[in-house]
């Protein structure tokens, strides 16, 4: 009996052992108890580029426009042109959007409030010149979540792609000082930028990584690069809100051809690269 019992304890400790072991790897594969709360679409990211949404001539000119320079632009987006490609060092940049070709975004947090968020989409569908961010009402509707978070990392926010959604970290920030205005359109430029990843815009701030100018420790005037009021080195022009740039357009426009359901996007920028959204202190105005 007593070997017997002994037989039967090793079993039992198996079995718990292969279960704790397949939880995880479960665990790994979904990513923890959030990755589907906060992440309901799977990232995208197969660096394709769509032929026939745009000619051959038009790419050349996005991505000239793109290419931007010192400190601002992406110069790996030149592969688009030459490759027929979407990606950063070999690495295919990532998307959230899904097969609607629409970013839907569910919003939980208290730092971003709903009437920021809907500026946000608002911003970039008239960027756009369509709808392709849509704020939903329901959980089970969205792409992913907007919620806030805490991090030992000086970063204000991020666009995850593994899972954990749209995070800002309120403790992060040092704006105090500010005037009201300068410190909303300072959180708004910064939910714009991130909803940006979410779309597949990388970084545009000069270089082949888009971050010349964060290395270099500058503002731009970009969104997409490290925008910033109220310091030393911020653009002047951040004073009157967060602008947007032909640049910018551009992007967006080589950033929908790499969608699930690629898009044709901003195609105002090759005939009017001056036309501008501006977001300042909750107002938003467009001449495109």
């Amino acid at each position: 009996m007593h070997r017997s019992g002994e037989i039967w304890m090793a079993v039992i400790l198996g079995i718990i052992l292969v279960g704790y072991i397949g939880f995880r790897i479960i665990w790994r594969i979904v990513g923890g108890p959030n990755r589907r709360y906060y992440q309901r679409t799977k990232t995208y990211a197969k660096g394709t580029v769509q032929q026939g949404l745009y000619n051959q001539s038009e790419i050349k000119a996005l991505v000239k426009l793109a290419h931007g320079d010192q400190y601002c632009g992406n110069t790996s987006l030149d592969e688009v042109a030459s490759k027929q490609v979407y990606r950063m060092s070999e690495k295919n940049i990532p998307n959230v959007v899904g097969p609607e070709g629409v970013l839907h975004l569910y919003n939980e947090s208290t730092f971003m409030t709903s009437a920021m968020v809907e500026a946000a989409a608002k911003y970039w569908n008239l960027l756009a010149g369509e709808t392709i961010v849509e704020i939903v009402d329901q959980h089970r509707l969205c792409d992913e979540v907007i919620h806030d978070g805490k991090s030992s990392r000086r970063v204000l926010g991020g666009q995850t792609y593994h899972g954990r959604g749209l995070l800002f970290y309120p403790d992060n920030w040092r704006i105090s000082h500010l005037s009201k205005k300068d410190r909303h359109n300072w959180q708004e430029a910064v939910l714009i930028h991130e909803i940006g990843h979410g779309l597949g815009i990388p970084h545009l701030g000069g270089g082949p990584f888009g971050n010349n100018a964060i290395n270099d420790k500058r503002a731009t005037v970009e969104f997409m690069g490290p925008w910033s009021v109220g310091l030393e080195k911020s653009p002047r022009q951040n004073e009157f809100g967060v602008h947007s740039t032909a640049v910018d357009g551009a992007a967006l426009a080589l950033a929908g051809l790499s969608w699930q359901t690629p898009r044709r996007l901003a195609s105002w920028v090759l005939t009017n690269p001056q036309a501008v959204v501006i977001y300042n202190d909750g107002q938003i105005t467009s001449t495109i």
